[in-house]
């Protein structure tokens, strides 16, 4: 090899290694983003942002439940079923829907009986669910007349497809608040909110579903069927998010 092609190797190595590093440079700063708002470090600022909606719940759930008593499990059973049919037809006919009704029947069956037990009891507990307030008020009204045990007030709540339409119009909100709140301690503090470097969503509202103060068959008068009114009004529901920024 002549010294001339040496001095020609040579080169193209140092061009091959500065290709090589330069490369790497602009990977490390890809993968850095000295641009972004961590750019001075890891200093940051948490803010918790928060909405509250105004909204009427659309929806109603009953538990009604009936026991029957008797150490001949087939017979409980059998006045139990009776007793759903009867009330299963009822709702029915009220306008519920066949799939917003189910049942189901608990109870407790000795296998041998000692003087002095007591008779068995089994239990049909029903879940009713409806989405006007008018049917939820003629649903009401029946079961106070079918000898539930406890009360039949209704859970006030929101239906799915309202639940998610009220959770993103609040989060929109939470999300606006965050960031209102960040930039006025940066103006007030001295520094420029950077990027976001966390989320931290509340998920959902607080609180949970409404009990409405209904009158079930335990509270009735033995002169009177009739029912409270179901008036659920307006309820407020809190959401909150949770962000992390970056200090610029």
């Amino acid at each position: 090899m002549t010294p001339s092609q040496s001095k020609l190797n040579l080169s193209l190595d140092y061009r091959l290694i500065s290709v090589v590093l330069l490369a790497i440079i602009l990977a490390l700063l890809f993968l850095w983003k000295p641009w972004s708002g961590s750019a001075t470090g890891n200093r940051t600022v948490d803010v918790t942002g928060e909405s509250t909606l105004s909204a009427r719940p659309d929806e109603f759930v009953f538990y009604p439940a009936y026991e029957a008593k008797n150490a001949d499990k087939t017979a409980a059973i059998a006045e139990l079923t009776q007793k759903s049919n009867e009330i299963v037809a009822k709702l029915k006919s009220l306008g519920v829907d066949d799939g917003k009704i189910k049942t189901s029947t608990s109870g407790y069956d000795y296998p041998a009986r000692s003087e002095g037990e007591s008779t068995p009891t089994y239990t049909l507990q029903m879940t009713v669910t409806v989405g006007k307030d008018d049917l939820a008020q003629k649903v009401q009204d029946y079961l106070v007349t079918t000898a539930p045990t406890g009360s039949v007030s209704p859970q006030a709540s929101f239906s799915e497809a309202t639940r998610k339409k009220l959770e993103s119009q609040a989060r929109d909100k939470a999300t606006k608040d965050a960031r209102a709140k960040a930039d006025q301690m940066g103006e007030n503090l001295g520094f420029k909110i950077g990027k976001v470097k966390s989320v931290q969503d509340g998920a959902g509202f607080s609180g949970g579903p409404i009990t409405l103060e209904a009158r079930g068959s335990t509270m009735m008068t033995e002169d009177s069927k009739a029912s409270l009114a179901v008036q659920p009004g307006e309820n407020d529901l809190t959401y909150t998010v949770t962000v992390v920024y970056y200090i610029k």
